[in-house]
């Protein structure tokens, strides 16, 4: 690290300073595609950074979009967990396409909400984002600059890091054990028609994908989130519900299948 870099993560490090913990020990090199040499902070130690600083913190996530070609993840962050919704200190969004020729792409989803919670760590001054005159450059970076493309303009590279579980964004008006979304929907009588008595395979063909996405679990361990908060936090309590859960419900059953189809 030369003496620039140094004294930039000096100043880094004062922010959100914490004894004994020195971001600069973890630090990576990697090699940009012009072959300079760039340092990189791993999502991993960015949460254990903030989790050192403010045990008390909160680190939620939330499902934008998920569709079966891309998912848009947002990330948010809060110096304590009870603090409201909207008294977050930085906020961001990650987009990661499928694809089916490398372990990112097939895990899209995990890979996008891996990318929101690093930039927004990043933003909210757990990283390195002075140490480097310019961006950084990872074969998956969480802070690369966003790529244009044709068809979208927050195309993002695949994360490298593993996701952590964390608490998600707080949604709004749920109706328990029932399906429903935060917007009006001017199909809601096509919603009525769902029932839990009804077939799975009759459920899967009427609910759509924000149908499933905000069904909220009625019963167990995980009551009270939606599906789509259960695939960010553990996306293999779906597949226990699709092969496992011997109960009744089969709304439950065909949510979890129809989330489960469209990541595949």
């Amino acid at each position: 690290m030369n003496e620039t870099m140094a004294k930039n993560m000096e100043i880094i490090n004062g922010l959100n300073e914490v004894e004994g913990f020195d971001p600069a020990a973890f630090l990576r090199k990697l090699q940009s595609e012009a072959g300079e040499e760039q340092l990189y902070l791993d999502v991993k130690y960015r949460k254990l950074w903030f989790r050192l600083k403010y045990p008390l913190g909160k680190i939620a996530k939330r499902i934008i979009k998920l569709e079966n070609d891309y998912a848009i993840i947002e990330s948010r962050i809060y110096l304590d967990r009870n603090d409201p919704e909207d008294s977050y200190i930085s906020c961001a969004m990650a987009q990661r396409w499928r694809t089916e020729d490398d372990a990112y792409g097939k895990k899209y989803v995990e890979s996008a909400e891996t990318a929101a919670v690093g930039r927004a760590l990043a933003d909210a001054g757990f990283g390195i984002q002075f140490a480097e005159p310019g961006e950084e450059h990872d074969p998956n970076p969480v802070d690369a600059p966003v790529t244009v493309s044709k068809t979208n303009e927050n195309d993002l590279s695949p994360e490298d890091d593993e996701p952590l579980p964390e608490e998600p964004v707080p949604q709004q008006k749920k109706v328990r054990g029932e399906v429903g979304s935060e917007k009006s929907n001017p199909k809601s009588s096509k919603k009525e028609e769902l029932s839990e008595h009804m077939s799975v395979e009759e459920l899967t063909k009427k609910m759509t994908l924000d149908d499933a996405k905000a069904y909220i679990i009625p019963m167990g361990v995980y009551k009270g989130k939606t599906i789509g908060e259960l695939c960010l936090e553990k996306p293999s309590a779906l597949t226990w519900y699709i092969d496992s859960y011997g109960g009744r419900n089969n709304l439950l059953r065909a949510a979890a299948k129809v989330l489960l189809d469209a990541a595949k």
